[in-house]
């Protein structure tokens, strides 16, 4: 062997240039995907370079799976010497790689270089603990070839070429058998590199498979090593690769094994025929025996894949059925729900119409005030209306299982009359000698059974009483309820109330005229008893009225001496422009302003302890009422406890005449069974049983009956409460788009605020800073011209802070149209909400059509079933006895008593219950603070009850009289018939205590219409938020106006500038020609007098044109003014200087008196254009005042609707 190294000779170098190998992915599907991930996003990643190398689209998750239906393709280059790893991860996520990770999975890509069909792959994601499986296709679109003979030569070479050294090396760690027969054969050790290279292929791909290919191929070697050890070409080499290809079929990669181990063959034989004499032939079939084997190992393979996919095909049809199967549940959810809604539309519209009929009804002169209880009570009734709905399901139900139990019942006493008939005849002979006592017997079964029935109808009026009471006991109870929310709504009102108060009283005002007007043509003897609260009220109220109207009037005339002082305050600062103490005046004025300031808000402080003061009378006066009304309260459930002590005293007189009676049917029972005929006793039975089979399908059919009530009545409640649990998630979802809207303009609000500061600072700034240059111009007169120079640079610097600011106004419009962009998204998407209604819509009718055909189903086997009970009853057709159909109503009774005594025990926990709630309502009623609201709608709505009241009184006497009646057809009858009477007055006294209730019922409905109102009104005012919004539109534009006067004005000031440069140069020619012509300074000084004349005129003329122009601004034109002060100043100065005379100085004092006017003009409008300011800031002020009231009524609003969308709560 180590001569064979030494003396081989080196071949070619290889070729290491690297192949492209195409791959592309397919078919991704994710399945058991945990709630809570909607779309994902599945991305692939490199492992060597950790860069995304394609990413797919995000998919929605349906039925805990996600599916992509795109196609990715991608590329690695492979070396076509060495086999390198080459890794993708596939990570999943909902937006990005770097956040909210579902998980990931890696794949090896050089396992698939060879494969040319798609090959599935299902990857379990790890990070993931869902156990979530991620599905695909890979497809090689450029497979790699079969590695040549001079390729394995080279590699041959390449391994042989290395030290001696290796050589064990090699031998010990290979994982095969033929590792070994290479090395000691003295052929190429390259079989030994390509195992090791095939089973990390394996690693990577599945861990399990390649524990287990490590242990067969250890145990291989195990077994073989001491045959190699002396002979070398012995068939055990060919059983251990034999062996090695059965390992290497575990994993997924057949076709890549075949063509490894086929060329490792080739490389054996060249080898065996260079180093050793050895037959051709045996070499031949050696290699044709490991092709076989390869054969087989890829028939293994390809049925192992069979067999997966067969398992994955029994997955998905399981899959399938069960989604079928939720198909047919949601379908009957969606037929439920269909029912349901039609119920609801219906009872919509029942709604509707009683409204209309309230509104009709309905007086002029209600308060707005008492809407918010009204829509709450609306609500509150809707919810009792459920609550009953599903107390009526469940009393059906218990119903129904009464009925099933009833015919259990039926049946065993079927059977125990056919064992009572083989019993008689048995004693058929026994009885012939009895008929004489039969006739007196029968008699007397005639009389109990007529005592029976009695008892029977005195059970079911019991009964029907017990019903009463417990509907009256739930009506208790829930108007319990709704005081006690009621009370909770009043103390949220009360909390908003106390700034709408003054508009309260001005409702208050509009109310009590048209009562008055009302009053007129009222009857005078019904309205004294109700009117003299209200008149005592009307008359407090006017009282805080005229105190109100009192302060108001001192406010409004504070606040006119304040505007007087403050535009006196303007005019003395205006007319002490020139003197040196105009920074004083404004300090004192500013100081003034703030005194009245405070002074203001101490009256608005005195304002608010008075009608805190008022509210808190008001607030006691109420409470007293409420403790009256508890008081009324605790009378009434004194009145049905006792109402429930006579009922139990008539329970007891009950089962004690019951138990009389069952002792004397027992004793006519045994007589009977020993009298009877058999005859009779079999018609009897036949009659009976005819009887029973009639009775048997009547309860059927109104068992299917309940049934079918049952089912649709849960299938509404289901979806009800599938409709409240979206409708609050759409209330959650938009009350969080309105927060964020709302942040975003309090956002608005504080940079607008923080702009109009800055603004605000920087005119303060200026201000003082033209007040110390004026100064400066008086002291400083020869450095005027070294002033100008500087006076231009900060113009220019002025004029460039005015245009910043201008453009953030401008971006600050911008953010207010950005907002205003939003609200329109929310709009949009309401309507994409709607429209995913109408295809629930359309998926609902799918669904009915589906459920029609599931209940035509059903119906046969109904009728099946039908059969079957009928062939049942047909083989008991034997005829029965009259005893022992006694006997089963007998203990049909006994049940009866048992069901009666549990409905007794049953009542006497409701009665605790509602005693413990009286108790707690009469604690919750001590926290109450404005019941009195109810009070008054009440004794308002009183009145326009009396109708009702007189209708009620006619019915009441009707059924008096029919009382009568059958109280003289009583008197006929026996003592029980007097029992029937006492339960007939007790059925009275309910019959007006509903009457109150209805009465009560219809004072709900009226408030119901207030708050209907109420939110009428709502409305309204969001629409005036709408204007205002339109407001701040035209002021924008207004703004808008106000740059491009600005624009305009400074094109003048650059002209006015131009023509004053030229002015200079004509002034610095005359000089020039005065100094030149000294000798005719009287033509001079006649002909400058004329110029100037001219001059002055023409630029009073420009000023003329420009005064309307100039008062819309405030910066821009008192710049303009001091630089216009500031040249002609200079201009008299040169004067002086060149004109020395007496012309000289009567042109300077004709100068100055236009300066003057001028002057006096430019003031005039600079008091104007500070009252414009001060009308801008007071609207300016007053649309803040406007946008806090409507945060105010939005969070009102927002309060309203977090009640609706947890009233529970």
């Amino acid at each position: 062997m180590f001569r064979l190294h030494k003396t081989r000779q080196t071949p070619p170098p290889s070729n290491k240039s690297g192949e492209k190998i195409d791959f592309t992915f397919s078919n991704f599907k994710l399945v058991q995907v945990p709630k809570g991930w909607d779309r994902l996003i599945m991305s692939i990643i490199s492992m060597e370079n950790g860069k995304t190398m394609a990413k797919t689209s995000k998919a929605v998750v349906r039925n805990a799976s996600c599916q992509w239906t795109e196609t990715l393709s991608e590329s690695i280059w492979v070396s076509k010497t060495v086999m390198e790893d080459c890794f993708f991860k596939l990570v999943v996520a909902m937006g990005s790689a770097r956040s909210s990770i579902l998980g990931e999975a890696t794949v090896n890509m050089t396992g698939y270089i060879n494969s040319t069909i798609t090959v599935p792959v299902s990857l379990p994601l790890k990070k993931c603990n869902h156990g979530t499986v991620l599905q695909m296709k890979i497809q090689c679109l450029t497979p790699r070839r079969k590695p040549m003979d001079n390729e394995s030569k080279q590699t041959n070479f390449h391994k042989e070429g290395n030290s001696t050294e290796h050589s064990p090396d090699l031998s010990l760690t290979s994982d095969s058998p033929e590792s070994l027969i290479a090395n000691s054969d003295g052929s190429s050790p390259s079989s030994a590199p390509r195992q090791e290279e095939l089973v990390s292929r394996e690693a990577s791909f599945s861990a399990s498979d390649s524990h287990c290919s490590y242990d067969s191929a250890a145990s291989n070697l195990n077994g073989d090593t001491r045959s190699l050890m002396g002979i070398q070409d012995s068939p055990i080499s060919q059983n251990g690769n034999s062996h090695i290809d059965d390992h290497l079929s575990h994993s997924n990669h057949s076709s890549f094994v075949s063509q490894s181990s086929f060329s490792d063959n080739k490389q054996e034989f060249c080898a065996a025929s260079t180093l050793r004499s050895t037959d051709p032939s045996k070499n031949l079939l050696e290699a044709a025996e490991k092709t076989i084997e390869e054969l087989h190992a890829e028939a293994k393979m390809r049925e192992r894949n069979a067999d997966k996919l067969m398992f994955d095909l029994d997955m998905l049809r399981k899959e399938y059925s069960d989604q079928s199967k939720n198909n047919a549940i949601l379908a009957m959810e969606l037929s439920a729900a269909n029912v349901e809604r039609y119920g609801l539309q219906k009872e919509v519209e029942q709604l509707k119409t009683l409204l209309e009929k309230s509104i009709a009804k309905q007086p002029t002169y209600e308060d707005s005030t008492f809407e918010d209880a009204g829509t709450t009570l609306l609500h509150k009734e809707l919810e009792n209306e459920i609550k009953f709905l599903k107390e009526s399901n469940d009393s059906l139900a218990l119903q129904l299982k009464r009925s099933q139990d009833a015919n259990v019942e039926l049946v065993s006493v079927l059977q125990e009359l056919e064992q009572t008939i083989e019993k008689q005849k048995v004693e058929m002979g026994t009885i012939t000698a009895l008929q004489s006592q039969v006739s007196e017997l029968e008699n007397c079964m005639q009389l109990n059974s007529e005592e029976n029935s009695n008892l029977m109808i005195q059970l079911q009026q019991s009964r029907e009483s017990e019903k009463n009471l417990q509907a009256e006991v739930q009506y208790l109870e829930q108007m319990k309820n709704k005081e006690s929310d009621a009370l909770l709504d009043i103390e949220e009102e009360y909390k908003t109330k106390l700034a709408a108060k003054e508009r309260e009283i001005i409702g208050l005002k509009v109310k009590l005229s048209e009562s008055r007007k009302e009053g007129n043509f009222a009857n005078p003897e019904s309205r004294k008893g109700h009117e003299a609260p209200l008149i005592r009220e009307i008359e407090a109220l006017k009282v805080k009225l005229e105190e109100l109207e009192t302060d108001c009037n001192e406010l409004t005339d504070e606040n006119l001496e304040l505007l007087l002082k403050i535009k006196e305050t303007k005019n003395n600062v205006n007319g002490g422009v020139a003197s040196n103490d105009f920074l004083s005046d404004e300090i004192s004025a500013k100081l003034a302003m703030r005194e009245q300031k405070s002074e203001m808000l101490f009256l608005e402080e005195k304002l608010r302890k008075k009608i805190l003061r008022e509210i808190q009378s008001d607030y006691n006066s109420y409470i007293l009422e409420l403790e009256t009304q508890t008081i009324e309260l605790e009378a009434k459930g004194t009145e049905v406890v006792k109402e429930l002590t006579q009922k139990r005293t008539e329970m007891q007189t009950l089962e004690a005449t019951l138990q009389s009676k069952e002792e004397e049917n027992m004793e006519l029972r045994m007589n009977q069974s020993k009298l009877q005929d058999m005859h009779h006793q079999l018609l009897a039975a036949e009659d009976k049983c005819e009887y029973l089979r009639r009775e048997n399908t009547k309860l059927q059919a109104t068992n299917e009956t309940l049934i079918e009530e049952c089912n649709s009545l849960n299938k509404s409640a289901e979806g009800l409460r599938n409709e409240k649990s979206e409708l609050e998630e759409h209330c959650a979802q938009l009350e969080a788009k309105l927060k964020e809207c709302s942040k975003k303009v309090e956002v608005l609000d504080e940079n607008l605020t923080l702009v109009i500061e800055d603004f605000a600072s920087k005119e303060k700034k200026l201000t003082l800073e033209l007040n110390a240059i004026h100064d400066k111009s008086k002291k400083l007169e020869a450095k005027l011209k070294l002033e100008e120079s500087s006076w231009n640079q900060m113009y220019l610097e002025k004029t460039n802070e005015v245009e910043n600011l201008v453009l953030e106004v401008e971006n600050l419009g911008k953010q207010l149209s950005a907002a205003h962009h939003e609200k329109e998204k929310t709009a949009c998407e309401i309507s994409g909400l709607q429209a995913d209604k109408l295809r629930l819509d359309l998926a609902l009718e799918e669904a009915q059509s589906n459920l029609k055909l599931t209940l035509s189903e059903f119906k046969k086997i109904e009728s099946g079933a039908k059969t079957q009970v009928e062939d049942l009853l047909g083989e008991l057709t034997a005829a029965r006895e009259n005893h022992e159909i006694l006997m089963a109503e007998h203990e049909k009774a006994l049940k009866l008593l048992e069901s009666y005594k549990s409905s007794e025990g049953k009542l006497k926990t409701i009665v605790n219950e509602l005693e413990l709630k009286l108790t707690v309502s009469e604690y919750e009623r001590q926290q109450v603070s404005e019941q009195s609201t109810n009070m008054k709608v009440q004794l308002l709505k009183i009145e326009n009850l009396q109708d009702d009241i007189s209708a009620l009184t006619d019915e009441r006497n009707a059924i008096k009289a029919d009382k009568e009646k059958l109280e003289a057809s009583l008197y006929l009858i026996s003592r029980e018939c007097d029992d029937l009477k006492a339960e007939k007055n007790y059925s009275m006294q309910q019959i007006s205590t509903l009457q109150k209730v209805v009465s009560e019922i219809e004072d709900y409905k009226h408030d119901k219409i207030v708050l209907e109102e109420k939110l009428v009104r709502t409305e309204g005012d969001l629409v005036a938020k709408q204007a205002l919004l339109m407001q701040d539109e035209e002021i924008k534009n207004e703004l808008n106006e106000i740059k491009q006067t600005n624009r305009q004005f400074q094109q003048q000031i650059k002209q006015l500038q131009e023509e004053k440069d030229k002015l200079l140069i004509k002034a610095q020619t005359l000089e020039e020609k005065l100094k030149l012509k000294v000798e005719e300074k009287q033509k001079q000084r006649h002909s400058n007098s004329h110029r100037n004349k001219r001059e002055d005129r023409h630029y009073d003329s420009n000023e003329g044109s420009h005064e309307n122009e100039f008062a819309r601004v405030m910066e821009a034109n008192n710049k303009y003014r001091l630089r216009v002060n500031s040249s002609r100043l200079s201009e008299g100065r040169r004067s002086q200087s060149n004109t020395p005379r007496k012309s000289s100085i009567e042109g300077e004092v004709v100068a100055k008196e236009k300066y003057e006017r001028t002057k006096s003009t430019l003031e005039a409008e600079l008091s104007d254009i500070r009252e414009r300011y001060l009308q801008m800031s007071l609207k300016y002020a007053e649309v803040e005042a406007q946008r806090e009231e409507l945060v105010m009524k939005l969070k009102g609003v927002k309060s309203i609707r977090r009640w609706f969308s947890n009233p529970s709560n």
